[in-house]
């Protein structure tokens, strides 16, 4: 649960930019890709009852998700926008996604929150969230059992490097995972330590490819992958992710 967002990345000025629209947040990233490696996948968020909010509803739903995502009256569909490089997000709709928007209980093999989730919305998900993994994406949540994390974040929250990061916050989770593009990934489960390699640098646009990361380690790990394999699975969701026109998985792509 979280965002469902239009992603538009901008460049240049006046009649001779170039302007990119597709699917965007990390709530709708991970269920696509989820979907992707054949999970039932749902997401949990709130749209405009505009133009964008249909679009993102029915891209997701091509691709597989069910959509829980009421559209608000009088509300806009959020936007997560990159202008000459810099970043703009306004959450629209989705920021006011309320407890009583969660189904009671969140029952899966896996439920994933947003960071950006209100903390009141946070905490009710994780006090009716009945899996065996429960996952934050982007910031630790007391009471989930899984962190995912990209490097600068891990940095921010503990000031350590990547691996060092991953060590701390195990004290605390029982599966944290930090992401460092290229160079690979960091996981930590039940103690035990791996370093996922990667395909190296990929053209293409990286945003959401952690959410697309994420999505095919957790759902190898539901089915009883081990961390290494789990941590292959995400890393090829990932470099996937990166390398298609719109970070998600194809329409033809099969389960």
């Amino acid at each position: 649960m979280g965002e469902l967002l239009l992603d538009v990345a901008i460049a240049g000025s006046g009649h001779g930019s170039t302007i990119r629209v597709r699917g965007g947040g990390a709530a709708a990233n991970f269920a696509v890709w989820a979907a992707d490696c054949g999970a039932e996948s749902g997401v949990v968020s709130r749209v405009g009852d505009d133009f964008a909010g249909s679009a993102l509803r029915g891209a997701l739903e091509a691709r597989g998700v069910e959509v829980f995502a009421p559209a608000t009256p009088g509300a806009h569909t959020g936007t997560f926008a990159v202008v000459d490089g810099k970043i703009r997000v306004d959450r629209g709709a989705s920021a006011g996604l309320v407890a009583a928007d969660l189904p009671d209980p969140l029952r899966g093999e896996v439920v994933v929150l947003s960071a950006y989730l209100e903390p009141a919305t946070a905490a009710e998900a994780l006090a009716r969230a009945a899996a065996p993994w429960v996952a934050a994406l982007g910031r630790p949540l007391e009471g989930a059992t899984a962190v995912c994390l990209n490097e600068d974040e891990a940095r921010r929250l503990t000031g350590n490097d990547p691996e060092e990061a991953a060590r701390v916050l195990s004290a605390r989770f029982r599966l944290v995972c930090v992401t460092c593009g290229a160079a690979g990934a960091y996981a930590v489960l039940d103690g035990h330590t791996v370093l996922a390699s990667s395909p190296g640098a990929i053209p293409g646009d990286a945003t959401g490819a952690g959410d697309a990361f994420a999505a095919g380690l957790l759902v190898a790990l539901a089915r009883g992958a081990g961390l290494g394999k789990a941590l292959a699975e995400g890393a090829r969701c990932g470099a996937a992710s990166v390398a298609s026109a719109d970070g998600w998985p194809p329409l033809s792509s099969p389960p």
